[in-house]
């Protein structure tokens, strides 16, 4: 017995109960608001444990003994897998006053897991007792709110089509978002649908190399040696299918009919990759897995699902950087707008990476044909320190890099095709100094592959124009990139200087008599939208702080324009874990 002393007298607290059914650490207990119009209790105390799982207490009239009611929690997930496959457990419930109907539970891995009652006939009835209300009743999972609870690091769209998009993060996930649309909102909720890897690594940088003919192909980056590729399975085809297309029968689209598809993917019990075979795969707890009801009724993937049975096969690896991955960039990522643009390298698709560079011979850029996992070319002696920024010209025939050094270096394709399997970029131009700090975004504007942007810390932001060559003009004239614009982010730091740069991106389409349209992404969070044109700039727009992020942006992306709707959207990514689509 404990007692307290206080100026009113002594307060005696004594132990009436103690309570077992949990097996690991309890983080959160609970008293329900309506336990007389729930079950016809007393008192109704809820508990949320690392076990992952909620129990529901309550007391009986008779001998006072504390037993639980019932029990929910979203026991799938990989057992002793990654953060991003498994629960872990839940730090804490809460319960929906009102009703006292849905219950919400906090989970490790930062998702919200949201369950509501459904009585069944016996509970309708007007004498009805509290064991058949527990035993008539069920509490249901829905589709819960999910989202990164790291730094995001990356992200792109689809590149094929623009249908989704996909980020990774410090979190050790790579997901897959789409647009659901619903009864109650006038327009489409952005959701997670897939987590195509679960990495044992931090991801640095994901770039998309989806085509017509074989949609759904992904490189990643993480903080190891060697680059990853992932082919979306079976099941994360019709689930996406249904959702951007609706209830249809045949599963896939054309485009996928002659595909050879897994039906899902597994993570090995030894391993950091995802595997398309079930042998030697991790134990899966799957006492709660069946999520899928009639064949004909759509469900949005829970939790657990997207921890383990939405995971894309890896396909292929890349080997040949000898530190961590930092960027990644495709020439299909760089097509955005949608239009067709003349070259004989338009058609040619290449992956271009980078890592963290410890001395000058790490700082290079590797090029690869990910259709023959092969590594074409090392492109060296351009950067001495780590490269942070890559960019495809939107022809294929440009590639600019740049990064802590503050250099600004500008490859072109060779035109001895004879060389192809040796040298498929040569150096054209290395400027010094291109800024005063670092640069930390390049980006070659979609409709018009002679224009580039790089966003610096320097709180700047520079148009370059690459100019044609004249017959007497050696391909590595430094004149032949200049700068015709430059500007300040309108943001301020508390001293009154133009905040840091740290996304650029252009607009896949004009939106004035030609006119460019640049988002910026900045140190503090904001975002600002500028028009640019041959002679000068403007600020359209700066985006309400509100809707920003309150942390770096990290990334900012354009959906690409195929469909010719000329909707423009855009996504945006920073290290407060959030990422955001206007």
């Amino acid at each position: 017995r404990l007692e307290i002393g206080h100026s009113q007298g002594v307060t005696r607290v004594t132990l009436e109960a103690l309570l077992y059914g949990h097996e690991e650490p309890i983080t959160s207990v609970e008293w329900h608001p309506r336990p007389q119009e729930l079950y016809k209790e007393d008192r109704i105390l809820l508990s949320s444990s690392m076990d992952r799982t909620i129990l529901m207490w309550s007391s009986s009239a008779e001998s006072g003994i504390w037993s639980p009611l019932t029990r929910v929690g979203a026991a799938g997930g990989i057992l002793g897998g990654s953060i991003g496959s498994t629960l872990l457990g839940f730090l804490g419930v809460k319960v929906e006053p009102r009703t006292g109907e849905t219950l919400i539970g906090h989970a490790y891995g930062g998702a919200l897991h949201l369950w509501s009652l459904q009585r069944g006939q016996t509970c309708l009835q007007e004498e009805v007792t509290s064991e058949e209300l527990v035993l008539g009743s069920q509490w249901k999972a829905t589709a819960c709110i999910t989202g990164h609870f790291d730094s995001i690091s990356d992200c792109c769209w689809e590149a094929s089509n623009g249908e989704y998009l996909l980020t990774v993060s410090g979190d050790q996930t790579c997901r897959l978002w789409g647009p659901v649309t619903t009864s109650t909102e006038e327009k489409d909720v952005w959701v997670e649908l897939a987590r195509p890897q679960v990495h044992g690594y931090d991801l640095t940088a994901i770039t998309s190399i989806s085509t017509a003919k074989h949609r759904h192909k992904i490189v990643t980056g993480a903080d190891e040696k060697e680059i990853r590729v992932f082919d979306a399975p079976l099941k994360c085809i019709q689930l996406l299918e249904k959702t951007l297309y609706g209830n249809r029968n045949d599963g896939l689209s054309q485009e996928d009919d002659d595909l050879q598809r897994v039906e899902r993917a597994y993570i090995p019990s030894l391993g950091l990759s995802n595997k398309s075979s079930a042998a030697d795969s991790a134990k899966e707890d799957t006492e709660y897995v069946s999520n899928e009801g009639s064949e004909n009724k759509f469900h949005l993937p829970l939790e657990r699902d997207l921890g383990a049975v939405s995971l894309w096969p890896e396909v292929g690896k890349l080997y040949g950087h000898n530190t961590e991955l930092f960027c990644l960039t495709s020439t299909l990522t760089a097509k955005s707008s949608g239009t067709n643009l003349d070259g004989q390298y338009v058609d040619e698709i290449f992956v271009a990476s980078s890592t963290k560079a410890r001395d000058v011979k790490d700082a290079s850029i590797r090029i690869w044909d990910v259709s023959r996992n092969k590594c074409v070319q090392v492109l060296s002696g351009g950067h001495k320190s780590t490269i942070a920024s890559l960019s495809f010209s939107p022809d294929g025939r440009f590639l600019a890099s740049s990064g802590k050094d503050r250099r600004l270096c500008i490859w072109e394709r060779q035109q001895d095709k004879s060389l192809v399997d040796e040298r498929v970029f040569g150096l054209a131009t290395a400027i010094d100094s291109a800024h005063k700090r670092i640069v930390w975004s390049l980006h070659f504007c979609p409709f018009d592959p002679s224009l580039l942007a790089s966003g610096s810390r320097d709180g700047s932001v520079k148009i370059w124009r690459i100019n044609k060559l004249d017959s007497e003009e050696s391909s590595t004239s430094p004149e032949r990139v200049e700068v015709f614009l430059t500007f300040q982010s309108a943001s301020k730091t508390a001293k009154d200087k133009s905040e840091a740069i740290t996304a650029v991106s252009f607009a896949p389409l004009p939106y004035c008599e030609g006119k460019k349209m640049l988002a910026i992404g900045l140190e503090n969070g904001l975002i600002e939208l500028w028009g640019i044109d041959d002679n000068s700039c403007q600020l359209l727009l700066a985006i309400e702080p509100r809707l920003c992020h309150f942390s770096t942006v990290t990334k900012l992306c354009w959906r690409p324009q195929r469909k010719g709707d000329g909707t423009l959207m855009l996504a945006s990514t920073s290290a407060d874990h959030g990422c955001r689509i206007f």
